[in-house]
């Protein structure tokens, strides 16, 4: 990748828990988001969920001048809403075959300087973008739930990642409000949550051994 693409419009692949909040998070930055999901009832569900997170948001500050939920689009089909996408933010669900079917369809669908991120807790990128022909500009860009208030991102590229992709990924994030972490290495499960399994394992022996 040689250049970076200006931001204006931001595509929410999964609007589950994780795809809403970005939702939300990327609406009161003041983006124009277009969500897309092929679940059942799911535009009124990521709407009623950015409905319901704004008042926080403004509550906290966290709303720019200009920012509107108005600003939401929701389609069902996928194509449509990555053809003009400045950045993919991608929440699907945590099987590894699909995540590889389905980054290969987001990289023909995408415009080819767009930078595609993964919310993927535990997938490794190179696992993901390893059907892809763009591989060099699949990051993964894991948030902290819920992804419109903690500010935590976890950002790291696989084996075909560009390193200016993982740079404008990292600058993307600082400048929405996100405190980007790169990782310098994969590793399934990424840092914090492996850190955070290790203090639940130990929390779970002392309570077995009576000290708590």
């Amino acid at each position: 990748m040689s250049s970076h693409r200006s931001i204006h419009r931001i595509a929410i692949v999964g609007t589950g828990t994780i795809g809403a909040s970005w939702d939300a998070q990327y609406l009161a930055r003041g983006f124009d988001v277009v969500a897309t999901d092929p679940g059942p009832d799911a535009e009124a569900k990521v709407r009623k969920y950015v409905d319901d997170a704004w008042g926080l948001l403004e509550a906290n500050g966290l709303v720019a001048d200009g920012a509107s939920r108005d600003r939401l689009s929701f389609t069902a089909n996928q194509s449509d809403a990555l053809a003009k996408a400045d950045f993919v933010q991608e929440n699907a669900p945590e099987r590894e075959d699909f995540k590889i079917k389905l980054y290969a369809e987001l990289d023909d669908a995408t415009p080819e300087d767009t930078i595609i991120a993964s919310s993927s807790s535990g997938i490794p990128m190179s696992t993901i973008q390893s059907q892809c022909k763009r591989p060099e500009r699949c990051v993964i860009g894991h948030p902290f739930n819920p992804p419109h208030i903690v500010p935590l991102v976890e950002v790291v590229g696989g084996t075909k990642t560009s390193p200016d992709a993982i740079e404008q990924a990292m600058a993307f994030y600082a400048a929405v409000g996100k405190k980007p972490i790169l990782l310098h290495k994969e590793l399934r499960g990424h840092v914090a949550n492996r850190l955070q399994a290790a203090l639940y394992r130990e929390v779970t022996y002392l309570i077995q051994q009576g000290a708590l």
